[in-house]
């Protein structure tokens, strides 16, 4: 069995939510310590949130106000235009009638139905009228909350679930959307209450059980929150959300190849965004499989919205850091060849420091696997537009330690070493230079400057050894 077949087996053998992040060059297992709640939207369409609200058109006499005789004619009208899906009709119905503006039913009924009809504005307005009329109309405060939360009231509609639940709600959709809302606020103790109660009516609702999962995450419990996402895959195992939820336990359990295993089945199935298409990649690279690694960057930047050049720089930088330099100018070629990249780089607003990065991490595979003297050009250009690039400098004079030019190469990092923030790198290299001379009482004089300014255990080794040699 080949190494991908066993990724796949290990991935489909056992099946957890996930919000895969940027992995930097220095942390390629980036992944978000806090799981961002699920967009509601998929909500608007689930049966039981249309039977949750479509209920409240019938009347509760212990908490809604009384209904008249008067009023249960139109209300009788509503129901039977309802009962044949002719909701307009039931909308005019409401409209029409003379008692709506002194009635809390109907303007309650009315308000439902703009809902349902996508007249949300409308609806806010008319939930409201109907509250103030009949201040503990429980219903109300809830489909009140629903309304405000598809338009974003996220504070306002958490009141509203709040006092629906005080009234006697006992539905899961109040509870749930409440779960939603401490999400949100990162108050995930509080979520998974809600989440739990909304369960007790509504079991099968996926919202709630993805939230459940969420919430015990973000509280540290991951084992139980991948049981969770394992029993959702068993019900679907098409679901791409859930899929990449379980990447995001695994690589939190520190089960890197299973994660592997489920972003490629999304990806296989076509559904993998390029930016978690390129975190695939770190994780091929990150577990000993480079040439994997390069096809999902390809695959990244390729694509037709591409992954933003930021992260495939990061990418860039991975390959080069591990000086896998045949693949790293495979990847710099990708890059340089994408017009939506170049024009990003020409933009008069382009970052500078990313722009640093790329040159830097161009001419350097220049320097390592191909022209010196046109890596060295790179960057001479580079710094002839940015000559405080304290990184550029350094790296600038070491193209002219390769060719000799021993002095340009000090002055460079003499330059270097004036720039605060990259003093310590450049103190470093003057050190490493003097070394390569034999010049050991200066070594160690540059050396120290180095480890004062950053100290570090790598550096304060070599600053051992090179004493020993005085």
């Amino acid at each position: 069995m080949n190494t991908v077949s066993q990724l796949f087996t290990v991935g489909l053998a056992c099946v957890v939510l996930f919000t895969l992040s940027v992995p930097s060059a220095d942390a390629v297992d980036g992944v978000t310590d806090k799981a961002t709640p699920l967009p509601i939207d998929p909500l608007w369409k689930s049966p039981t949130f249309r039977k949750a609200l479509t209920a409240s058109y019938g009347i509760d006499s212990r908490i809604e106000p009384h209904i008249t005789q008067d009023e249960a004619f139109y209300l009788d009208k509503v129901s039977t235009a309802m009962a044949s899906e002719d909701r307009p009709a039931a909308i005019k119905t409401l409209t029409d009638s003379s008692l709506l503006d002194d009635s809390t039913i109907m303007l309650f009924t009315l308000a439902s139905l703009q809902f349902e009809d996508g007249k949300t504005e409308e609806a806010v307005g008319l939930f409201q009228r109907a509250i103030e009329k009949f201040p503990n109309f429980r219903d109300a405060h809830r489909n009140l909350a629903i309304a405000l939360l598809r338009l974003d009231r996220f504070d306002e509609a958490k009141t509203h679930l709040v006092r629906a639940l005080e009234l006697g709600s006992q539905d899961g959709l109040t509870a749930g959307l409440l779960g939603y809302c401490h999400a949100r606020d990162e108050h995930h103790q509080a979520a998974l209450d809600a989440y739990r109660l909304a369960m007790l009516t509504q079991p099968g609702e996926y919202q709630w059980r993805i939230g459940e999962a969420q919430a015990l995450q973000a509280l540290g419990h991951s084992r139980e929150a991948a049981a969770i996402y394992q029993s959702l895959l068993a019900d679907d195992p098409v679901g791409t959300d859930t899929w990449l939820a379980q990447a995001d336990i695994w690589i939190h359990l520190d089960q890197p190849l299973r994660a592997v295993a489920n972003l490629e089945i999304v990806h296989r199935s076509g559904t993998l965004d390029p930016s978690a298409t390129l975190s695939l990649g770190h994780l091929y690279h990150q577990n000993g499989l480079p040439d994997l690694a390069l096809e999902r960057y390809r695959a990244a930047i390729l694509a037709e919205e591409p992954v933003r050049l930021a992260r495939a720089v990061d990418a860039l930088e991975l390959l080069t850091n591990a000086s896998d330099w045949a693949r790293a100018k495979a990847l710099a070629g990708l890059i340089a060849s994408s017009e939506i990249y170049q024009a990003a780089l020409a933009d008069d607003k382009a970052d500078t420091q990313l722009t640093s990065r790329l040159t830097r991490s161009r001419a350097l595979i220049e320097l390592e696997s191909g022209d010196a003297a046109a890596g060295a050009k790179l960057v001479e250009d580079w710094l002839a537009r940015e000559p405080l690039d304290g990184l550029s400098l350094i790296l600038l004079a070491r193209f002219r330690e390769g060719k000799d030019r021993i002095e340009e190469a000090v002055m460079l990092l003499e330059q270097a070493e004036r720039i605060p923030e990259h003093a310590a790198a450049a103190h470093l290299a003057h050190g490493q230079i003097l070394v390569a001379q034999s010049r050991y009482e200066e070594a160690v004089e540059q050396l120290e400057k180095s480890h004062e300014l950053k100290p570090g255990k790598s550096v304060a080794e070599y600053l051992k050894a090179v004493r020993e040699l005085r």
